[in-house]
């Protein structure tokens, strides 16, 4: 068990540096694949598109509508002067209902008119949205071409990382690494701390002179007799 407390401390400096390049490269790989504003900016085009199809479908229908009222318009004129009626009263009410038609067929056109209005009115907002989100585009492209910069770099580094890691590893015994390993996983990342002012540098408690001294020594381990950790005297 020759140097184990030195050799542990060392890995644990590589450790804690992979555990933060990974955390990183965590974080870009969401960043790379879910810009909240860029989503956002999408979802406001979305939007906006889906209100013009529901506008474009009620023009549908009203001109269905007003179509379908001028062929009874048509129809009804056709019959009021092929002098096939002669009776005054149905006269009368097909004239009625002409103009009843007619009026119809205004309103409706009308109707139109004003969501004609309104499509152009929206297409003009959905020309804003989507130069909103050309822009976030652009500046997310740009992000990412950083991003992908720091990543590769980030990538690099952590390759280097593994490669110590395994040369640190392989000067430890394999029961102090299993050791070195639960306590990872218990104590935050933080298996070994080192001694500062006679005291443990992670959690403060004070080392006697006899475990500073044991923390030393080349043939054992010591711990901290408060958070457990294996001391490291240096």
């Amino acid at each position: 068990m020759s140097n184990s407390s030195f050799h542990l401390y060392q890995l644990q400096k590589v450790d804690l540096r992979l555990d933060h390049l990974n955390q990183r490269l965590e974080k870009i790989a969401l960043l790379l694949n879910n810009n909240p504003r860029l989503v956002k900016a999408q979802n406001q085009v979305d939007l906006t598109l889906s209100i013009i199809h529901g506008k474009e479908d009620e023009l549908a229908k009203l001109e269905q509508t007003a179509a379908a009222k001028k062929i009874k318009i048509d129809q009804s004129e056709a019959a009021l002067y092929n002098g096939k009626i002669i009776n005054p009263k149905e006269l009368k009410d097909l004239q009625a209902e002409i103009n009843s038609l007619k009026r119809a067929v205004g309103t409706v056109e009308d109707e139109q008119l004003t969501l004609m209005s309104q499509l152009e009115e929206i297409h003009l907002t959905l020309l804003q949205d989507q130069k909103s989100y050309d822009s976030v585009l652009a500046e997310s492209e740009s992000d990412n071409q950083q991003l992908f910069g720091e990543k590769s770099e980030l990538d690099k580094e952590k390759e280097k990382l593994i490669t110590e890691r395994q040369a640190a590893s392989g000067q430890i015994q394999a029961e102090v690494m299993n050791i070195y390993e639960k306590l990872r996983m218990s104590k935050n990342h933080i298996a070994v701390s080192a001694i500062e002012d006679q005291s443990c540098a992670t959690c403060g408690s004070e080392i006697t002179a006899s475990d500073i001294q044991k923390a030393r020594s080349s043939t054992s381990l010591s711990f901290c007799p408060s958070c457990g950790r294996i001391i490291y005297a240096g």
